[in-house]
């Protein structure tokens, strides 16, 4: 399959045996249309709704521009055999201006590429989506779509509203999972959102942000920079929602059902049970995502239900207790997808580039080599004391 989502499936009979679009019927020849068009095209079609597309998606997944294809005679009754309210009203809506709509959805699907944009049909999302109840049929993705598939995910989320604490804690967990192949997933709000974002750019972490609203909208707009640094090092901004659509509160919590569905490890760094981090929280539940929450004295009562749940566990994330545990589940999900684990990467790193930027002489790195001798000698139980 293409990025656009091009390549397609053929299926079943219809009730009656009646040929469905998928068997090709021979008055139907094949259609080339790319899925990206077809879904462009059809979601400017007035009247036909969220509900509408989401029919036919689900019906014709990457066949989808063999409805272009259907005679005007024989559109409605399609559209009403899937199930499209309003049938009639919209296949004269798509017969009307057919190749409006189609011209229109091309020019579009042009600018998204120029715009390093790729469309993700309904057979090609990743697995973890795919399985989710209620799983999204296409996503837009500005970046690599890599990002989406390569795991491990871990997701960092949390309140808006984020107290000076709250960013410790976020900090404190990026740089937990930095040491490890792991990519963080997070929603590149204001608050806890962002500051995972940023320090995920700082300590050279592959970033993954779902939207809330189309993708060709940048909201809030403190986050620009973040998410042009996202698409920039090799991250991926993806939203199941068309361009142009503006953001409304329904379509941030089914964002959060996507952070929650990709990640093999969800942290809820800071929040309120009643804020819309508790929704990412069930969401990773019902999916029986493992979730850390942090405590701390004067941390949000969000902790309170991720206690409750039974994939939830507490941390308290500013004792060596807490970031041990956290590290410990961290490098145990980079192991599971076969990544070769070194936990003082970040420290290797560190190393290279100030031997690199110094003039060291060889006592130096002699002084270097007792310290590592002395950690070594002081070693207990696989952990230093």
């Amino acid at each position: 399959m293409d990025q656009h989502g091009t390549q397609g499936e053929r299926g079943r009979s219809a009730p009656d045996g009646q040929p469905t679009l998928w068997q090709v019927p021979d008055d139907l020849p094949a259609t080339g249309m790319p899925f990206a068009v077809a879904l462009l095209a059809l979601g400017a079609a007035h009247g036909l709704g969220h509900k509408g597309l989401h029919a036919l998606v689900r019906e014709h997944r990457e066949q989808l521009g063999r409805l272009w294809d259907v005679p005007d005679s024989r559109l409605a009754d399609e559209l009403a055999r899937v199930k499209v309210p309003t049938a009639r009203k919209v296949a004269d809506e798509i017969s009307t201006h057919r190749a409006d709509l189609l011209a229109t959805a091309r020019a579009k699907a042009d600018e998204l590429a120029r715009h390093n944009i790729s469309i993700i049909g309904p057979s090609a999302l990743p697995a973890r989506l795919a399985a989710l109840p209620g799983a999204p049929l296409w996503l837009f993705v500005e970046g690599d779509p890599s990002a989406l598939y390569e795991g491990p995910h871990v997701a960092v989320v949390g309140t808006r509203d984020v107290t000076p604490d709250g960013v410790r804690a976020t900090e404190a967990a990026v740089r937990t999972l930095a040491a490890y192949p792991v990519t963080l997933v997070s929603g590149l709000a204001n608050g806890v959102d962002a500051v995972a974002h940023q320090a995920a750019l700082r300590d050279g972490v592959r970033n993954v942000a779902f939207l809330g609203h189309g993708i060709d909208i940048v909201f809030p707009a403190e986050t620009a920079d973040i998410r042009a640094r996202i698409v920039r090092t090799g991250g991926a901004v993806a939203s199941e929602y068309l361009p142009g659509e503006h953001y409304r509160k329904a379509q941030f919590v089914q964002r959060n059902r996507l952070q929650a569905g990709l990640a093999d490890l969800v942290v809820a760094a800071e929040g309120r049970r009643s804020g819309g981090t508790a929704h990412t929280v069930r969401f990773a539940a019902t999916y029986r995502r493992p979730v850390i929450g942090f405590t701390w004295p004067g941390a949000g009562d969000l902790a309170d239900l991720i206690g409750t749940e039974p994939t939830g566990r507490l941390i308290d994330i500013f004792t060596t207790a807490g970031r041990r545990t956290l590290d410990a589940l961290c490098r145990s999900a980079a192991d599971s997808y076969g990544h070769t684990t070194f936990g003082l990467s970040l420290v290797e790193r560190q190393l290279g580039r100030e031997a690199e930027l110094r003039a060291l002489p060889p006592e130096d790195l002699i002084r270097l080599r007792q310290f590592l001798d002395d950690l070594l000698g002081q070693e207990d139980g696989g952990h230093a004391r």
